[in-house]
């Protein structure tokens, strides 16, 4: 399964190119409208939203993101997930992708940016959160460890 039906979880907010749901606690998803095209503008937006969402809540979390919703990506778009994520407040990033161009995107974006919190890419939205509740237990154990 790479969609999600979003009708059943709860809005929590939108930039202006992707709507946010809560997937459970500490986990959101990120969907993209569809057609949408990201730039570095878009990007930074993103970005704020997931950090001040986490930042709110005073935990870290993990973002899900279905990126076979979008056409396309900026290379400025790119510099701002790879450098601009503050990892106190995002332990990793769950790229879900189906398609073709989804994944193509996604493998692009993480052989090229390297970003600076764990970023993996998925078939399976199941996987992807699997993984990211992963991502959140590692998470807490460091931040224990240089407590």
């Amino acid at each position: 399964m790479t969609d999600l039906e979003v009708g059943k979880l709860e809005q929590i907010g939108r930039t202006s190119n992707t709507d946010y749901y809560r997937l459970e606690e500490h986990i959101i998803v990120a969907m993209p409208r569809i057609g949408s095209f990201d730039t570095g503008e878009t990007a930074r937006e993103n970005v704020s939203f997931q950090t001040n969402t986490f930042r709110s809540e005073g935990t870290p979390g993990v973002v899900v993101v279905f990126f076979d919703r979008m056409t396309g990506q900026d290379v400025d778009a790119r510099r701002v997930y790879a450098n601009e994520i503050d990892p106190q407040w995002l332990a990793g990033s769950a790229l879900v992708g189906g398609t073709f161009l989804g994944r193509a995107m996604a493998s692009f974006f993480m052989g090229l940016s390297r970003p600076r919190i764990p970023t993996r890419l998925f078939g399976k939205v199941e996987d992807a959160v699997r993984w990211g509740r992963k991502c959140l237990a590692d998470h807490v154990k460091v931040l224990e460890r240089a407590g």
